[in-house]
């Protein structure tokens, strides 16, 4: 007789074996059962707790408009754009838009006239570009002085969890929360690029004017795709 055969025949008579059997497959049921439960709740609930997490996220920028025009002084140029011209971008992206970016670009065209100009022109004055950005009633403004260029961003969300090493006293679903902004960061995007003009001064004989000056910019949309786990700290010692 095997040795299998042997333990059958004792299953079916022998109390210890029988118990011995019953655990066996107790453990083998229960124990996965519980690996998976204890799985599940990770997913739905391993970052309700208030804890220390990190947050790997990555802004990708998704052009809206380039462009340029001459703008007189003391004058504003309106540009409007909307989240609906990149929609497929924008779900590629991950579908998360946090914010709007301009980007102007301007250089310098003061001009001198009269015969001294060659001798006594001075030299020219710093012009001022502005940029307003809206969008559902939060604004962002920057300037720059040409020649040059300058960034303006608006956004809707924590970016400064970005530049966490570790986040603490908070729980994952609250640092979500502050990186999400759903359907909040998508409609319209309104701009104002205005020129505040001025004109250097030149000896006598030579006179300077500027009227304004030739910006031009590009427009895209910021969409955050962002990870969070728990910290775990390694002991560097091992």
């Amino acid at each position: 007789m095997s040795k299998v055969t042997d333990f059958v025949e004792r299953v079916k008579t022998e109390r210890d074996a029988q118990i011995l059997v019953a655990g066996i497959l107790f453990f083998t049921i229960a124990f996965p059962v519980a690996f998976a439960s204890a799985a599940s709740g990770v997913d739905s609930a391993g970052l309700s707790a208030v804890s220390d997490y990190v947050v790997n996220g990555e802004v990708e920028t998704i052009l809206l408009e380039e462009g340029g025009e001459y703008i007189q002084d003391g004058d504003e140029w309106p540009v409007s754009q909307t989240s609906d011209a990149v929609r497929d971008e924008i779900a590629t992206a991950g579908g998360n838009v946090v914010g709007v970016r301009i980007t102007l670009t301007y250089g310098e065209d003061e001009t001198a006239s009269g015969a001294s100009c060659g001798v006594v022109g001075g030299s020219a004055a710093a012009d001022t570009i502005t940029a307003t950005l809206e969008h559902n009633e939060m604004t962002e403004s920057g300037s720059g002085e040409n020649p040059g260029s300058h960034t303006v961003d608006l956004t809707w969300v924590n970016l400064s969890l970005l530049d966490e090493e570790v986040i603490s006293n908070m729980s994952g679903l609250e640092i979500a929360e502050d990186l999400t902004a759903g359907d909040a960061g998508l409609g319209a995007y309104d701009i104002l690029i205005g020129v505040t003009a001025a004109a250097g001064n030149a000896g006598f004989g030579c006179e300077r004017s500027d009227n304004g000056e030739d910006v031009s910019w590009k427009i895209e949309l910021l969409v955050l795709d962002f990870t969070i786990a728990p910290y775990i700290e390694v002991d560097p010692t091992l």
